[in-house]
């Protein structure tokens, strides 16, 4: 199991941002990460209107970070519909099988196992 392309993409492209202070084009950030300048154009609108980027125009533009903080349970809950290990571990879906399904309680439990995991893997700490 695979976290999504835009998860892992994400990350590399904050990663490159916190190196510096100064904005930095994407042009420059899809040469250094080799994640294609459009591609990185869907990243930083969807991060920039989370407020965990900015982007500035004109000659000496680019984007820079706002948040270090973020953690890879927040990128993951950014792109996807968050951490969902089986169906059963998700609020609004209904199982006939729940009450006495054995293995319930272990995709729940490991479910908060992960989501604490990814919570506590912060940006600021790379």
């Amino acid at each position: 199991m695979f976290l999504p392309t835009n998860v892992r993409y994400s990350l590399r492209f904050l990663i490159e941002l916190k190196k510096t202070n100064e904005p930095i084009s994407l042009k420059k950030v899809s040469q250094i990460t080799k994640i294609s300048e459009n591609y990185l154009k869907q990243l930083a609108a969807k991060l920039e209107r989370h407020g965990i980027v900015e982007g500035k125009k004109g000659p000496h533009g680019g984007y820079k970070i706002l948040k270090t903080d973020v953690s890879l349970k927040d990128l993951i809950g950014i792109f996807t519909e968050g951490i969902k290990l089986a169906p059963c571990v998700q609020g609004d879906f209904v199982c006939t099988l729940v009450q006495n399904c054995p293995s319930t309680k272990m995709w729940q439990e490991a479910n908060k196992a992960i989501e604490k995991l990814f919570e506590d893997i912060k940006l600021e700490n790379f």
